[in-house]
């Protein structure tokens, strides 16, 4: 059986896997992220790239740990910044505050202090009324028993329920609007969103 964590990190077939399952992430931008024109924004964990088609007119700045990640994102994105770091290793310039930062599947391969590092780090790395936003597939209730299959086969060792995510992120931030969506995939998946405001 092929890892699956080493095949996710080609590139290439990143790219193909997002087109497979990203779904209607267009949907998430303009309903949950809503970057204005020029605004900066900061992606963490941006893998190669594959967010920045859906920011056409801010300043982009991608963060990943995967030197092949940054390097195909370089070679596809040149009007994109992309630095190559953990994000806890990551100094933002005080010049460079953000408007959005972005958290896009990140926190549900976090465990819990790994996960408040981000949240703290977003939280230095935005403006004043600056917000982070976070997608990550959560357990819940409700959802379908597809859904819960997939949700606990995911390669994130850390999928929690949306207290779980809301209790770690209440540490570092004061203003967050949690959301559940069922339709952000081509395939039942739930999702959990968190709008954190600086």
């Amino acid at each position: 059986m092929p890892d699956i964590r080493a095949i996710l990190s080609l590139p290439s077939v990143y790219r193909a896997f997002w087109n497979l399952t990203g779904g209607r992430f267009k949907i998430f931008v303009q309903q949950h992220v809503r970057p204005r024109p020029g605004a900066r924004v900061l992606d963490i964990g941006c893998g190669p790239g594959t967010a920045v088609p859906y920011f056409p007119n801010v300043e982009y700045v991608g963060l990943d740990a995967s030197p092949d990640y940054i390097e195909s994102a370089r070679r596809r994105f040149p009007q994109a910044t992309f630095v190559c770091s953990r994000v806890s290793h990551y100094t933002v310039p005080k010049q460079s505050y953000f408007d959005v930062v972005l958290a896009i599947g990140i926190v549900h391969h976090l465990d819990d202090v790994e996960a408040r590092q981000l949240f703290e780090a977003a939280y230095e790395s935005l403006k004043p009324n600056g917000k982070l936003v976070t997608l990550d597939g959560v357990l819940t209730k409700d959802q379908s028993h597809f859904a819960r299959y997939l949700i606990g086969r995911d390669r994130g060792g850390y999928v929690r329920d949306q207290e779980g995510y809301i209790r770690i992120a209440s540490g570092i931030f004061s203003h967050i609007t949690p959301t559940v969506r069922q339709d952000l995939a081509r395939f039942p998946y739930t999702h959990f969103i968190m709008e954190c405001v600086r």
